[in-house]
């Protein structure tokens, strides 16, 4: 399927978006680079959330990490990327965020989010899968 310019264009914008709110938030330019934290067990500080009764900073994690890589999923498959190609790419796109979050001290740096942001990636796949079915079931 060829892209459509505005299609392009809204996933630039996307990735624009994705990247403020991950890595350059709000004075991540006044730290110290290479400061960050890094937590190597997964979901070890998400369930902290959850098991000290901060419910809402739990859902806002754990919800936040997958609906924000639902589109990138979405796009890269509905676009004609192979699923497996697009779960890499999604991936990829996780850890380079995470590792820029680490260079940058704007957030703390975590397996847990790899793994989540990939989940939300699947399921936007999952979801173009279902729209490119049903559109080539409509065309016939």
């Amino acid at each position: 399927m060829r892209k459509k310019p505005i299609w392009s264009i809204l996933f630039a914008v996307y990735l624009l978006i994705l990247l403020r709110i991950t890595v350059f938030r709000s004075g991540w330019y006044q730290n110290d680079f290479f400061s960050g934290t890094f937590v190597l067990i997964p979901f070890q500080t998400i369930f902290s959330y959850l098991t000290s009764g901060q419910i809402g900073y739990f859902l806002y994690l754990f919800v936040g990490n997958l609906i924000w890589f639902v589109p990138f999923g979405f796009f890269l498959r509905f676009t004609g990327m192979k699923a497996w190609k697009a779960i890499l790419l999604t991936a990829a796109l996780s850890a380079m965020i995470e590792t820029l979050q680490f260079v940058f001290t704007s957030g703390c740096t975590e397996t847990e989010d790899v793994l989540l942001n990939t989940l939300g990636g699947v399921t936007g796949i999952a979801m173009a899968q279902i729209c490119l079915i049903i559109r080539k079931k409509t065309e016939q």
